[in-house]
């Protein structure tokens, strides 16, 4: 029995996605999803709109300063206003300097890059509506650059968005 133990405890250490992780709460606790423990919070606003940014540390000082993730919810009636939120915030992106629209894989995602002063950078927006909350989880990190930086920087959001409510 102490043998098995040994066995599955590890197991399940390994198994748990958020394993190293930070529970994040907003709206008054409506909406609750883990991030890397790693990524450093930089902003928080509370209100009828309420967002969270993360800075994400990377390899070089680029990544360091301009890679960062922010999740953005709001209450909603219904359907409807989730779409007008949604679509709020794909408009905004639009006007974005050098925008250049991506390959989105559904029609919940928004995929584009753009320049901000004089770097380019790719941008993943991924909208959620669940319980009345309209959510955006964006994430923002250099184009190009260090290879690894990238992997992590992307496997770290499409975790985080695996978590968001749905």
């Amino acid at each position: 029995m102490i043998r098995l133990s040994r066995l599955i405890l590890p197991a399940l250490l390994l198994a748990s996605p958020t394993l190293g992780a930070t529970d994040v709460s907003m709206m008054g606790g409506a909406i609750r999803f883990p991030v890397p423990d790693a990524w450093v919070p930089i902003m928080q606003s509370e209100g009828e709109k309420e967002t969270q940014v993360f800075q994400v540390p990377g390899a070089s000082a680029a990544d360091a300063t301009l890679a960062r993730v922010s999740i953005t919810a709001q209450k909603v009636p219904n359907l409807n206003g989730f779409q007008q939120f949604a679509g709020n915030l794909r408009s905004h992106a639009t006007a974005l300097t050098d925008y250049a629209p991506g390959k989105a894989n559904s029609p919940t995602e928004n995929v584009y890059t753009a320049k901000e002063g004089a770097v380019k950078l790719d941008y993943f927006e991924r909208y959620f509506y669940s319980d009345g909350y309209a959510i955006q989880l964006r994430c923002i990190r250099p184009a190009g650059g260090d290879a690894a930086f990238r992997a992590a920087f992307d496997k770290g959001c499409a975790e985080v968005a695996a978590h968001m409510p749905s």
